[in-house]
């Protein structure tokens, strides 16, 4: 709801939002590496691939919250009609 808003208030999808996309894609292949190291019993990478995980959000969540979320707040209008979609999901 947020990035499509953002992108077209701003004319811009190649910008944050294509590079938070990425990260979030990332992140789901993480997930589904360490699920499959969960099912092999496979610890020694579980635990290589949560600590990856973990900083890949520490950094995300930096560029979203330092960032992005500035951005959104200068670009966006109808700040309380996004927060309603977002709340009803």
């Amino acid at each position: 709801i947020l990035f499509p808003a953002f992108e077209q208030a701003t004319g811009n999808s190649m910008g944050p939002t294509r590079v938070m996309r990425m990260e979030h894609d990332q992140m789901r292949e993480l997930f589904t590496q360490m699920q499959a190291a969960l099912d092999a019993g496979d610890t020694q990478t579980y635990a290589g691939l949560s600590e990856t995980l973990l900083v890949l959000l520490q950094q995300h969540n930096f560029k979203e919250e330092q960032m992005l979320y500035p951005m959104a707040d200068r670009a966006l209008q109808d700040c309380d009609s996004l927060i309603q979609k977002m709340e009803a999901l």
